[in-house]
């Protein structure tokens, strides 16, 4: 968690670099024709000077552990996030334990209890049977200790972020969690997929 702050002001314009030489050279229907697209979000965010993964203070509330599953998803944010309202997501294991990605540490396994620090909270179900639940955890652990990068793009395996390792994994047992079919997907993607339920959701961004 530390790390990933202490790096934030070098990664995010070189993230945003990428992303506009990525749109600009092969994905551009993508950002002038769909204005939900992540890129389209970050573009225009970029545009207006917010760049970063955004700041506050947490609202504290009891996190509700007891209605968690392994294979849920977690999200975290805070106001004024360039790509959407969360920044950060996570794919909960059990045993109070989350699989994620850092800058630092790479895709790895994290506690539960950070999200609390978060000021914008949300916990989604996907709506599919247990076994297909343990085998997209199983499939996400396979790729544990990996790379991480901020705009990890869907295509290859060698580079992840916490996003895309979660729709990778649900993807791979035929469920695309990406509503936008983007180029890169963010947290919130997540949020407005046909295929979740919304368990839980603290926070006042719109």
């Amino acid at each position: 968690m530390i790390g990933n702050q202490r790096f934030r002001l070098i990664l995010f314009p070189v993230l945003s670099l990428c992303l506009f030489l990525a749109v600009i050279l092969s994905h551009t229907n993508l950002l002038f024709n769909n204005h939900d697209s992540v890129v389209f979000t970050y573009t225009e965010n970029f545009m207006r000077g917010q760049v970063g993964s955004g700041y506050g203070s947490a609202q504290t509330s009891k996190f509700p552990e007891e209605t968690l599953l392994p294979g849920d998803i977690i999200l975290g944010g805070y106001p004024n996030c360039a790509y959407g309202r969360f920044s950060h997501a996570g794919l909960y294991l059990g045993d109070k334990e989350v699989l994620e990605g850092y800058v630092d540490s790479g895709l790895s396994i994290q506690p539960l209890e950070h999200y609390l620090n978060y000021s914008d909270l949300c916990v989604l179900r996907v709506q599919t049977d247990n076994d297909v639940r343990a085998k997209a955890m199983e499939y996400a652990l396979g790729f544990e200790g990996r790379c991480f990068y901020p705009v990890a793009f869907k295509p290859g395996d060698r580079f992840w972020n916490c996003s895309k390792i979660i729709w990778k994994a649900y993807m791979d047992e035929g469920i695309n969690l990406d509503p936008y079919n983007d180029l890169w997907i963010a947290p919130e993607s997540f949020c407005q997929s046909a295929y979740v339920e919304k368990l839980y959701e603290k926070g006042n961004s719109p």
